[in-house]
């Protein structure tokens, strides 16, 4: 929870209402501190929610007057406040709950074993627990040293969560980030690694355990477990804290929120200082991460407590690159909202190797139209001063629906889209692949030198890039398709023509000519791909424009079989650079 101050109201914030436009802040009725994360329940014919930003504001679109407002918030009385009423009042005041739990203190305090078995009991029903959510999820991420901004990243995804591990699977949708030019530092894959944390299940997973992830033997021989006093705690709920009995930087403190009588979580609140990760590294090689202290929040839906509404991953760290060395603190939101009602996933038409979430972000891009639809509550005063910030002395990907060619070159990613201003030069393309780190498990990050934020090949892959070794280049193409709705509702098409870098090498002979030739089977897809673009209507489903997909790619595939053949591999230079005249001449290019 943090104050917000006359400054940030003056220059920041502005209060508006309309029909369909409302915005408005959450605070604290004793302290006047802005609740952050506070669940608000439009009730209407539509009944939807949204939550408010880090500074407690929120924003609702396609409200009337006749709509009521139900704010609730862990620790606080639920409250219903009018739509009309903001019209004189934009201000919410939440009152904290106050109860006593005098009469389970008491219970703990006879029985050593009651606040074990209790405890017990909680974790063994919720191992149990393995319906599958799907979701939307948003997520917001900003990283500074010293007080100045060195990164934000925000990204719509699907998902799936459920009680007993927690996050599933996240799957990217679109995306944006942001950089500071002096300092090109990329957090450490931090949806890899909520998605590799167990709730309630034994793991030998990236981030240290707690007791949600051990047996009542083993609670009991590490942890000191203790029922609280919580004074903001509703009459049926429970506190309790459980504190390591020795440090050793690879357990969690913390406490859990519950209510006693159905033992329904209500929220997980962990915390670790000086943590022993192993396997963890930085996306940049050679840069040197030692974690100092670890937040992890969990916070269960008001609404519907069989649901994870958010997890908050804050991250403070010792990172030294060649350059640098600075105490890094990354703080991420990761929300999950519009239950069962998932994105359409993004199709491609081959297996595309991203290494990290930076890849697909800008293999993918962004609409502005799909953002402006989607975004689920307003930016913080701290995201508006990082973008500011990152216009003046950094770069931007995707914030103005395009990727400048001069960003890119700081960006270094591993799948190119085709642009007509841009040929591929031999800097980016591999000389050889580099398997030697690869991870045969499911667990990506279990202790055998896999590093978070990296991505390996599947088995398959693997075997057939053993017998393509034997040759001395290997280029991979595809298509990617997506789906979004504009302001009308309409469904509209995004396709895009894609090198992969990570996949794709070339041993010998990186000549000129040999460089040509890559550029002409990249122009070769894309030709098929506008002419992809010429067959699409709205009127299609997304199944029909996959379908159209994949007849272009075969096609396209076909012709470059049949340029391999007439340019010999591209040692016939005479055709070579008659397939290459022609091409630019249909697509328009120098």
């Amino acid at each position: 929870m943090k104050k917000i101050t006359t400054l940030m109201f003056l220059f920041s914030f502005t209060y508006v209402f309309s029909q369909s436009h409302l915005e408005g802040f959450i605070y604290d009725k004793e302290t006047n501190i802005s609740l952050p994360y506070a669940t608000v329940k439009v009730i209407s014919s539509n009944n939807y929610y949204t939550i408010t930003n880090e500074d407690g504001k929120f924003e609702i679109y396609n409200q009337s007057p006749s709509d009521s407002l139900e704010i609730r918030f862990n620790g606080y009385k639920t409250k219903k406040v009018s739509v009309a009423s903001f019209k004189q009042n934009f201000k919410i005041y939440l009152s904290p709950n106050v109860f006593y739990l005098d009469q389970v203190l008491v219970v703990a305090n006879i029985d050593e074993n009651y606040k074990y078995n209790l405890l017990n009991s909680l974790i063994h029903k919720y191992k149990n627990k393995e319906i599958v959510t799907n979701s939307k999820a948003f997520l917001t991420l900003t990283s500074s040293a010293g007080g100045i901004p060195i990164e934000i990243i925000e990204g719509f995804y699907n998902s799936k969560q459920n009680l007993s591990e927690g996050v599933v699977d996240l799957i990217l949708k679109s995306g944006r980030f942001g950089q500071n030019a002096s300092f090109p530092f990329y957090s450490l894959n931090n949806t890899g690694i909520l998605k590799d944390f167990q709730l309630f299940k034994q793991s030998s997973q990236l981030l240290p355990l707690y007791p949600g992830n051990l047996s009542l033997r083993t609670i009991k021989n590490k942890y000191t477990i203790k029922i609280d006093q919580c004074t903001t705690c509703g009459p049926q709920e429970v506190l309790i804290s459980f504190t390591p009995k020795k440090h050793n930087g690879r357990l969690f403190y913390g406490k859990i929120i519950f209510d006693k009588e159905t033992l329904t979580i209500k929220k997980i609140e962990l915390e670790i200082n000086d943590p022993i990760i192993d396997g963890l590294s930085s996306i940049v090689k050679k840069d040197v991460i030692t974690p100092k202290n670890i937040k992890l929040n969990i916070n269960f839906n008001p609404l519907d407590y069989d649901k994870i509404q958010s997890l908050n991953f804050e991250f403070t760290m010792y990172y030294k690159s060649k350059e640098n060395l600075e105490v890094i603190n990354s703080n991420s939101l990761l929300y999950f909202y519009d239950y069962n009602n998932p994105f359409e996933e993004p199709y491609f038409t081959s297996d595309i190797h991203f290494n990290n979430d930076y890849d697909k972000i800008i293999a993918l891009q962004a609409i502005d139209n799909f953002w402006e639809l989607n975004y689920q509550f307003p930016k913080s005063y701290k995201e508006k001063k990082s973008i500011r910030f990152f216009e003046k002395y950094g770069y931007l990907i995707n914030y103005n629906n395009t990727i400048p060619l001069d960003n890119i070159k700081y960006a270094k990613p591993y799948v190119i889209s085709w642009n007509k201003d841009k040929k591929l030069g031999w800097e980016s393309v591999k000389q050889e692949l580099n398997n030697q780190n690869i991870n045969y498990s499911n667990n990506t990050f279990r202790k055998t030198g896999v590093k978070a934020g990296e991505n390996f090949h599947s088995i398959s892959d693997i075997r057939k890039n053993s017998t393509a070794n034997s040759n001395n280049q290997v280029f991979k193409f595809g298509y990617v398709l997506d789906q979004y709705k504009n302001k009308d509702g309409d469904h509209k098409f995004i396709t895009r023509t894609l090198f992969d870098r990570n996949s794709s090498y070339c041993k010998l002979g990186r000549t000129k000519y040999k460089l040509i030739y890559l550029n002409i089977i990249f122009d070769i897809y894309e030709y098929y791909r506008q002419n992809l673009n010429t067959l699409i209507n709205n009127n299609k489903s997304f199944n029909e424009v996959k379908t159209l997909c994949k007849e272009k790619f075969k096609e396209a595939s076909l012709t470059v079989k049949k340029m391999k053949k007439e340019t010999n591999n591209g040692s016939n230079y005479q055709n070579l650079i008659r397939w290459d005249n022609a091409l630019n001449q249909k697509l328009t290019i120098n």
